[in-house]
């Protein structure tokens, strides 16, 4: 049997690369013995990994090029995009089972989901005037329930159902694709649709020789408008002034503006707080052991990997609620973390402070949030559910 995972972008072949998304569930394949590899666009670098396999854009519509690799099946990071549909339907052409896989939280279309639809406006310009953001949803209205249904989102449906199965990598992005798809004439494609989550590496998980600490952890690349950092300053110092027994690291590159808030906090606050800096991958596995939350004040996110990593180490998870931030909603789900109602520093600050003080009633079990997480995010139990899906059996068991 040989599955690859592929991706039709020009990505380094690294490390990096098989820490997550298609190089890690790559891994998943290999832990439950299974012959895999990457496949990746673009010239072959001198730092790939054996693993990696090169090819260009003709190479990957060219049937002829699919047959050579003799897979069985391929797992296919195109985001349902139109544009990889040629590759799609070349790779099923040479008999490979081909399982889509997206990370768009399906709400593009108010077909798939009408009220995050047109909340999602608001989150996503979260910066903009309060007229700037209700001109754009007069205007999101009218294109998106006209124009863009014969302009794009049949074309996306199209996409999803040029291949064997589409995975998403939340429940409710599960349910949305499947409404587009359904509401748009095509019952045989919603069928194909499922949740399969975006895999976590093995080295994320509990240990109990690292005690957990009031420490909350929070990792960006904060020179992003996504990121919020505006959001996570205001919050933490809030928090700070209701509790000085906790510690934030703060991982991630640092900024002017972050380094100034930093330099200005009064003593009292600046010392709970550490600019960690950028990090290696397999360095936050201790902070977020140690750790009791992670906090997240990103305004959108496609399944944010950071406090997926930190709720396999036994963390819990604090962000704002919004039609974004699906994947962290789902994350908190299961006793481990909350969601703030509104994205303000005070309302972010005030779930944080509840959740830390879940943490001081015994409300936190930080082995039963590591089993339950890793269990379903760790590399080859993805990998099982993806065979599940496919109907293929395995020999070799999930750890």
């Amino acid at each position: 049997m040989k599955w690859f995972t592929g991706t039709p972008c020009n990505f380094e072949g690294t490390q990096t690369f098989f820490d997550r998304d298609s190089g890690l569930t790559m891994r998943g394949f290999a832990a439950l013995g299974i012959e895999t590899g990457s496949i990746t666009l673009g010239p072959a670098r001198a730092d790939d990994f054996s693993e990696m396999t090169r090819a260009t854009w003709a190479q990957l519509e060219n049937p002829a090029w699919w047959a050579t690799l003799h897979l069985d099946g391929l797992i296919f990071y195109t985001w349902g995009d139109p544009r990889y549909v040629t590759m799609v339907r070349a790779a099923k052409k040479a008999g490979i089972q081909v399982a889509q896989v997206t990370d768009a939280q399906g709400i593009m279309s108010p077909l798939a989901d009408w009220g995050a639809h047109l909340r999602a406006e608001n989150a996503y310009f979260w910066q903009e005037p309060r007229w700037k953001r209700m001109l754009r949803w007069a205007c999101k209205i009218l294109y998106s329930h006209t124009i863009r249904l014969f302009t794009r989102d049949l074309a996306i449906v199209r996409a999803i159902a040029s291949s064997d199965l589409f995975f998403c990598v939340t429940p409710n992005a599960e349910t949305r694709f499947r409404n587009l798809a359904g509401r748009l004439g095509d019952k045989k494609a919603s069928e194909h649709i499922h949740f399969v989550p975006l895999p976590v590496n093995f080295h994320f998980c509990y240990d109990g020789s690292v005690p957990k600490s009031n420490e909350v952890v929070a990792v960006g690349r904060w020179d992003s408008y996504q990121k919020r950092t505006p959001l996570l300053m205001e919050s933490v110092s809030r928090l700070l002034d209701l509790r000085q027994d906790v510690r934030f690291r703060i991982f991630g590159n640092t900024t002017p503006e972050l380094r100034s808030w930093h330099a200005n906090l009064p003593w009292a606050k600046r010392h709970c707080v550490i600019l960690e800096g950028l990090v290696p991958n397999n360095e936050l596995v201790v902070p977020f052991q140690s750790a009791k939350v992670m906090l997240v004040s990103s305004a959108y996110e496609s399944f944010h990997i950071a406090s997926a990593e930190a709720i396999c180490c036994g963390a819990s998870v604090v962000a704002c609620r919004s039609p974004f931030l699906d994947p962290i909603e789902w994350q908190a789900s299961r006793n481990s973390g909350r969601l703030a109602e509104r994205a303000t520093g005070e309302s972010l600050a005030q779930a944080l402070v509840d959740e830390l003080a879940a943490w001081d009633r015994g409300e936190r079990d930080p082995i039963a949030i590591s089993t339950s997480w890793t269990r379903e995010l760790h590399p080859d139990r993805v990998a099982a559910r993806i065979l599940e899906l496919c109907h293929v059996p395995i020999s070799q068991p999930a750890r």
